[in-house]
């Protein structure tokens, strides 16, 4: 596999879509399972607020990474979400996406990354942590996992860029 990370372009998005699609029947907790349409990928794409990139072997997007910047309350940071395909986990596709992304970003003016991770998912903590994420605190019982029957926090990162 020939792995290349890249910014995602319009010929990604139905591709994008796809990946996002496979994630809301695996019924996986990452908010790419709301996208509602290629519309909304498109309108990412133009957003400078928005930074999208995406692991590929040539025409298959294995995963997608958006910094969303933190427009409102902080400009020089981004909130990140990442997703990788469910046959291509735990190849440390995630980590190389995610510390690529960031070195992208950083010579546009972001100082700090934040991710929320659910603190039932072992796999996104250990991911965040080798990225040299530092967790900064929690949101107790922050979401009901109906799976499990009981309420998993919130645990919150931050990387200083």
């Amino acid at each position: 596999m020939a792995l290349e990370f890249r910014k995602l372009e319009q010929r990604d998005v139905l591709k994008a879509m796809s990946l996002f699609r496979k994630l809301n029947a695996e019924l996986a907790e990452v908010s790419f399972t709301e996208v509602e349409g290629v519309m909304q990928i498109t309108e990412w794409i133009e957003d400078d607020s928005t930074f999208l990139y995406v692991a590929a072997d040539g025409d298959v997007v294995l995963a997608v990474i958006r910094a969303k910047r933190e427009t409102h309350s902080n400009p020089n940071s981004v909130l990140l979400t990442v997703a990788v395909d469910y046959a291509f986990r735990g190849q440390n596709i995630a980590k190389e996406l995610t510390l690529h992304c960031l070195e992208e970003i950083k010579p546009l003016g972001i100082a700090i990354a934040r991710a929320y991770v659910y603190s039932n998912n072992y796999p996104s903590v250990c991911t965040i942590l080798s990225c040299s994420f530092v967790a900064a605190g929690s949101v107790h019982q922050h979401h009901f996992d109906e799976r499990r029957n009981r309420y998993v926090d919130d645990l919150i990162f931050h990387k200083v860029l």
